[in-house]
């Protein structure tokens, strides 16, 4: 509007400048004026209808007042026309939200007497498709941002779940370790005490073995020795029986040989018992040589018996025989007897 006021006082003033009003009224008659201004207004030239209009008003200003309607109409389309062409500069320009905002309350698309109506909605139009793209497209990549956003949202859900639950396994894992570490001291405690346990069982079974050992190596010697003495014991009987035979004494030579012989059987026995069950291999040897001892003795009790028999008759080869072989196997027991005693001896 203030455009088109604009343009008309340029035209008045262009009037004034080549004669004023009334040289214009009196060119056109008042007739003549009313329809200027409808048949420009018509055609489009809405400042030479509002030019027409003020040279109305000099001239006749009554009749003037009946075209107001059509200069306000002049007025609002040229306000129109010139909104169409800023639009078609923004269009220039793709600037598409100008062109809607400057044409959509616009005379230009509002009013179909707009001698370039059909223009301008076509251009309004045009921006509309524009913008409806540009909307489009906004809401695309809203919805592509939202997408995002939802995605991006679902995967930090999912990567606090995930650290959740990573985090509640390893809490589970800590308090298993914390479980195991816990059986792991109390298997270790079990264990020391075990240890301890069989420490002291094993000490304490040293100890009874070495008592045992005691014991068994106590009463080895005593039955050892027991039967030493009844070897010795024997011994001084043939010793006594070899007094005897050299006196000619048959009778108590042959008691002293029963005596030697009854203890040298009995002791031999019970001493291959013990070298059999109750010697320990280190003492076996000594054991040995006291058997050896009681077989000598024995032989010794024979070769003297046969000596008794050629008592009486002791220059003969029969008696020197059995006294030499019975005094022979006599000290090879004595010596056997000598070396177990030493044995004992050394062992008390």
């Amino acid at each position: 509007m203030g455009f088109a006021l604009k343009i008309t006082g340029f035209v008045v003033a262009a009037g004034v400048a080549a004669g004023g009003v009334y040289e214009i009224a009196r060119v056109y008659s008042v007739k003549s004026l009313k329809e200027t201004i409808g048949t420009k207004l018509e055609s489009g030239e809405y400042v030479a209808a509002i030019a027409a209009y003020d040279a109305l008003e000099k001239a006749a200003p009554k009749e003037a007042v009946a075209e107001r309607k059509n200069l306000a109409t002049a007025q609002r389309l040229l306000a129109a026309e010139e909104d169409l062409n800023r639009a078609l500069r923004a269009a220039e320009r793709a600037e598409w939200a100008d062109v809607r905002a400057l044409l959509r309350e616009s005379e230009a698309i509002r009013n179909a007497a707009f001698a370039r109506h059909r223009e301008a909605q076509e251009l309004y139009n045009q921006a509309e498709a524009y913008a409806a793209g540009e909307r489009h497209e906004a809401v695309v990549e809203l919805e592509g941002l939202k997408g995002e956003a939802t995605s991006e949202k679902a995967k930090r859900a999912q990567a606090e779940e995930k650290g959740s639950a990573l985090q509640n396994a390893l809490l589970q894992k800590e308090k298993e370790l914390g479980t195991r570490e816990r059986e792991l001291t109390e298997v270790k405690r079990r264990a020391d005490d075990t240890k301890a346990q069989l420490e002291a069982e094993e000490a304490r079974t040293r100890e009874l073995a070495a008592q045992v050992e005691k014991e068994v190596k106590q009463k080895f010697f005593t039955e050892l020795k027991t039967y030493r003495d009844l070897a010795q014991k024997g011994r001084e009987q043939l010793d006594n029986a070899v007094v005897e035979i050299q006196a000619k004494r048959d009778v108590t030579a042959l008691v002293y040989i029963s005596q030697g012989k009854i203890l040298f059987e009995e002791a031999k026995n019970k001493t291959n018992d013990l070298r059999s069950n109750r010697t320990p291999s280190a003492y076996q040897s000594k054991v040995d040589d006291l058997a050896r001892a009681f077989t000598e003795f024995l032989e010794a009790s024979k070769q003297l018996r046969n000596a008794v028999v050629y008592i009486e008759e002791q220059g003969s080869a029969e008696f020197a025989s059995g006294l030499n072989k019975g005094k022979t196997a006599l000290a090879n027991a004595a010596s056997y007897l000598a070396g177990v005693s030493e044995f004992i001896v050394g062992n008390q």
